[in-house]
């Protein structure tokens, strides 16, 4: 099974080309690894949020460690992987991350890279309820995922896309013809 890994720091456009890759061609699946934190942040009882999700993340690595997101999502990705070309892993943060799994397939990471700008551009049009309103905020939150080592995962990355002047179209299209290209390994 393929697993491709996307990283990028928080609004570098992961998302959107994870979901961009998936809308065409269905014989991927999208994960989000954020998804699994938001839905820990409820099921622990705590207010939506971005400091929820950073306590959270602390938390579940602390617990679990520092391979915490990929273990939760293992029998999520092992379902998904039967019948796909890829499974596409939005939002991995650690070189544990990583290493896990390793363990269940084939991997491959797509680093999606912008400036800080153009994130908090990015970030503040998306509106999501845990996305930083300001730039100390912001700043924050890049910070706490450096200390995940997030940093390290795009530094090692298989291939990079570089999400400035492009449109989104141009960024889903790079990104299907990198996995495709995987894919397509033997």
């Amino acid at each position: 099974m393929l697993i491709v890994g996307v990283t990028g720091m928080p609004g570098a456009g992961k998302t959107t080309a994870a979901r961009h890759v998936a809308s065409i061609d269905g014989g991927y699946e999208v994960l989000s690894m954020g998804d699994v934190i938001r839905e820990e942040v409820r099921r622990r009882g705590m207010p939506p949020g971005l400091e929820s999700q950073l306590r959270v993340m602390e938390l579940v690595r602390r617990e679990h460690g520092p391979a915490a997101l990929a273990a939760l999502l293992e029998p999520r990705i092992r379902s998904a992987g039967a019948g796909t070309r890829a499974v596409i892993l939005d939002g991995v943060r650690s070189p544990e991350e990583v290493e896990r799994l390793r363990g269940m397939g084939r991997v491959r990471v797509l680093a999606i890279h912008a400036s800080p700008q153009r994130r908090f551009e990015y970030l503040r049009r998306r509106g999501r309820q845990d996305d930083p309103r300001t730039w100390e905020e912001f700043v924050a939150r890049d910070r706490a995922e450096l200390a995940l080592g997030i940093g390290n995962v795009i530094a090692l990355a298989d291939g990079m896309i570089v999400n400035e002047g492009i449109s989104v179209e141009e960024l889903g299209g790079r990104a299907a013809g990198i996995v495709g290209a995987w894919a397509e390994e033997p």
